[in-house]
């Protein structure tokens, strides 16, 4: 059962992504969320080109669409994501800001929550689950995502980030990876944005 007190604190926080390619096609949607003057989405959304595999024109150009009231600005990419996604992380900024979310330590088995976005949805959705890996660069969690949850945030049972969602590891196992919080905090402090206390 989704815990409805975490998910008013951080669904506000939550940003739905638009990807269009050079030629201003729309490529894809992500999830991506909002850290102090930045928004923080997953790497590998720069340059997605679709299913299968560059199915389309990459993506270059970056939309949000804010949930609490379906405000869209283009937004400017204010770090990049590294060579070959380690971390898969981006740093988008737009004209909004939002206090961040506190940093948890992650401990295994631990009651989490990833949202995102699915489709057309215009509010985020939640999927409840469990941390099932602390093994650095193999950090995952156990519970469904869609598509559009890349880049969402995974917290904790008190809305603290645990990280940030990759993708599905498999098809048959509802396991995500995620890039862990300790490797957000680094990239933002890096990239000259405030890290977490």
């Amino acid at each position: 059962m989704l815990d409805q007190a975490v998910y008013a604190k951080v669904s506000p926080l939550v940003v739905k992504l638009l990807g269009f390619s050079q030629e201003g096609s729309l490529v894809g949607q992500f999830s991506g969320f909002m850290h102090g003057e930045v928004i923080v989405a997953a790497g590998h959304i720069q340059g997605f080109c679709g299913k299968p595999p560059c199915s389309t024109s990459p993506a270059v150009a970056f939309k949000a669409r804010y949930p609490t009231d379906g405000f869209e600005e283009d937004l400017e990419i204010v770090a990049p994501s590294p060579p070959g996604n380690v971390p898969d992380l981006i740093l988008l900024k737009g004209s909004r800001s939002a206090t961040s979310l506190w940093a948890s330590d992650l401990e295994i088995m631990a009651s989490v929550n990833a949202l995102g976005y699915t489709g057309t949805e215009n509010k985020p959705s939640c999927s409840k689950g469990s941390l099932s890996s602390t093994m650095p660069g193999a950090v995952a969690i156990t519970a469904h995502a869609d598509d559009g949850f890349s880049g969402g945030p995974v917290v904790d049972k008190h809305g603290r980030l645990l990280g940030v969602v990759k993708g599905a590891l498999g098809t048959t196992i509802m396991r995500i990876g995620i890039t862990p919080n300790y490797d957000l905090h680094t990239y933002l402090l890096q990239a000259g944005y405030p890290g977490f206390i």
